[in-house]
Order: C-alpha cells, then sequence, then structure tokens
C-alpha cells in the first residue's frame, strides 16, 4: 500500500509538471504585433519582444493565461497546454469617448513609459539588500549575533544571489523594452523610409541592420539622426 500510494503522488508530480505555450501578442483591430506586452501564469511570466513574440511556461493539466499591456484591455484566457502549444494572443484598445466621438489616437510614447513603470513600479524599484539590510547592531534578538553585530543571513544570500534571480532578470527586460521603445521614437519607420525610399523588406532589413544604440541615440539632436540615416542609407545600398 505504502508503495502503491508513492507510485501515485510521483505520478501526480509528474503530471502536473509545466510545459511552454508560445505564440505573437497582437492589437485587434490593427493585427499589428504588439512589443512589451507582459504576459503571466501560474508557472512564470514573460514580456513579448520586438516580433511581438512571446514563451512562457505553464502548468500541464490546466493553467491561464494573462496579458497586461498599458493602452489595452487586460486579457485572460484558460489554456489546456496537452491540445494546444500556440497561442495568439490579441489585445483589444481601450477607447476614449469623447461625447459622441470615438479616439483611439497614436499611442505615445512617453505616457506609455510612465503608465509602464506604474503598472510595475515593484519590479523597477527592484534593488538589492542593502549593507544596513544585512548587519546591524546585536539586540539579543537577532538571528545571528557575532561580535556585537546582528546578520541576517537570508538578506546575505539575497545580496550574493540577486544577479541570477527572477526580480534582476525581469526589471533588465523592462529596462531594455523602455529603451528600445525611445529608439523607435527617434528612429522611427516613417522618417527612415522618407529619407531613403526604401519600401516593405528593404525597409525592415535597413532598420533591423542600422538601428541605433540607445546610448548613441541620446547624444544625437535631430540633424544628427538624418545625417546618420542617410549616411547609413549610402552604405546600405553599396552592400546590395
Amino acid at each position: 500500500m505504502r508503495y502503491l500510494l508513492t507510485f501515485i503522488i510521483l505520478g501526480i508530480c509528474f503530471t502536473a509538471k509545466s510545459q511552454t505555450i508560445s505564440g505573437i501578442v497582437t492589437d485587434k483591430t490593427t493585427g499589428m504585433r504588439l512589443t512589451g506586452a507582459w504576459v503571466t501564469s501560474t508557472s512564470g511570466s514573460a514580456i513579448s519582444n520586438l516580433q511581438g513574440e512571446y514563451s512562457i511556461s505553464v502548468k500541464k493539466l490546466a493553467d491561464s493565461i494573462k496579458v497586461k499591456m498599458p493602452g489595452y484591455k487586460s486579457y485572460v484566457r484558460a489554456v489546456n497546454p496537452s491540445a494546444e502549444v500556440y497561442l495568439k494572443i490579441e489585445l483589444e484598445p481601450r477607447v476614449i469617448e469623447l461625447t459622441e466621438v470615438s479616439i483611439t489616437g497614436k499611442r505615445d510614447r512617453v505616457k506609455d513609459s510612465l503608465n509602464t513603470r506604474r503598472l510595475f513600479a515593484k519590479d523597477f524599484n527592484s534593488a538589492p539588500p542593502k549593507f544596513t539590510d544585512i548587519f546591524g547592531l546585536a539586540q539579543g534578538t537577532g538571528p545571528l549575533d557575532v561580535a556585537g553585530i546582528t546578520i541576517h543571513p537570508s538578506q546575505l544570500v539575497a545580496l550574493l544571489t540577486y544577479r541570477r534571480s527572477r526580480a534582476y532578470k525581469f526589471k533588465k527586460v523592462l529596462i531594455r523594452d523602455e529603451q528600445l521603445k525611445y529608439v523607435e521614437s527617434r528612429f522611427t519607420t516613417e522618417l527612415v523610409s522618407k529619407l531613403t525610399n526604401l519600401k516593405s523588406d528593404s525597409l525592415d532589413d535597413f532598420i533591423d541592420q542600422y538601428r541605433p544604440p540607445i546610448a548613441q541615440v541620446k547624444k544625437m539632436t535631430d540633424y544628427d539622426m538624418v545625417e546618420y540615416i542617410k549616411g547609413s542609407a549610402l552604405k546600405f545600398r553599396e552592400s546590395k
């Protein structure tokens, strides 16, 4: 009986093991792929990349996927990983109604950034423990008192492992996404197309190949950006 019970428990644990669901996040109205959507399940979290793609762990038996993104309504859906491994998520834009006029408008990068920082304030403010969180004056009540000093082992471990923690990695993803959006607000598809006369696949190839890094963009004036695009266009055509 004991062996049978052990076998059943192991079987349940094996069945409940997580697996992965992948897909894309798009705007339900325009079909445009969305970057920076926060996708969560009971087993993990992910942020859609520049192509709107995501990949997330879910419970094997049953789970639900939730998606949040500034400017869009929240999305929740139950999933059955045994029946589907790919899921296209379509987010519905929030509509602002003024009298009898409905406005969706062009999304503002600064407002999006502020909304994202409010939505993920805890994650943006994530930081390793401070020296004072680890060491303090002994008062006889600390977990580890040595030579008049209280040491908090859990805080010490948190400091040593912070760069491997989920909080640190997620914060890096949020910051990287914010930086990419800033670059795209200066190095825009419209501006590049106007200055280079490139279209379709050639335009996409140029943008992928010559998108400037965040550090360079921060130093550029609008004039610098125009000259950079023109110079890069010459190199791009010469390489063809």
